[in-house]
């Protein structure tokens, strides 16, 4: 599995031949300071081997991403990825949109804390109009929780989640009061092949 390890990222991520070497030595170091008994060491050098592969995959996600939603243009300059190899975020990506009065935001968390608890509360029978400002929805075929909240200034803004696997996707915005107009954005994002490339 080592030899194969950049291989395997320079087949799935073209253009990756330097960051498939920098894994690559430090799976070396990993091997040699378990083999010398440095315990410490090798558990280092296999989190940051981690955190590494986390950043691509994360780069990779946002090339799947839209370059709009509706009338906002991406903000390139708002990406974040962050691979940790500790803590519950194995994974996080964002990405930001802005237009005239109005944003909006997807990020996607590997291992989210709160996965769970949206999770179950997807799952509730009694969920269902228990919270005029919560439901259901289908995003990509996933369940999804929807959040509507407005602001003391009349701003309203939605939250979508969507838990898949080990990730949990949101897609946010804030400033459009057309509650399908929302969903039909949280739909443009190609949920399979995110959850495809973090897994």
């Amino acid at each position: 599995m080592k030899k194969l390890l950049p291989v395997i990222i320079l087949i799935l991520f073209p253009g990756m031949n330097l960051l498939a070497q920098d894994i690559q030595a430090r799976m070396d170091a990993a091997k040699s300071a378990y083999q010398s008994g440095n315990l410490e060491d090798a558990r280092y050098e296999l989190q940051e081997a981690l955190k590494e592969i986390n950043q691509v995959i994360g780069k990779e996600i946002l090339r799947l991403l839209p370059t709009d939603m509706g009338s906002m243009a991406v903000n390139q300059e708002g990406d974040e990825v962050t691979g940790t190899s500790a803590g519950y975020a194995g994974l996080y990506v964002t990405r930001e949109y802005l237009g005239e009065g109005q944003n909006a935001s997807v990020m996607v968390v590997g291992d989210s804390p709160m996965m769970a608890s949206i999770s179950t509360l997807l799952a509730m029978p009694a969920f269902v109009g228990s919270d005029e400002n919560q439901k259901r929805v289908k995003v990509s075929n996933y369940k999804a929780l929807l959040t509507k909240d407005t602001d003391d200034q009349g701003v309203t803004s939605y939250d979508i989640q969507v838990p898949v696997s080990n990730l949990l996707l949101t897609f946010s915005c804030k400033g459009i009061t057309d509650e399908d107009e929302v969903v039909e954005m949280a739909n443009t994002i190609p949920v399979d092949q995110v959850v495809k490339l973090a897994q």
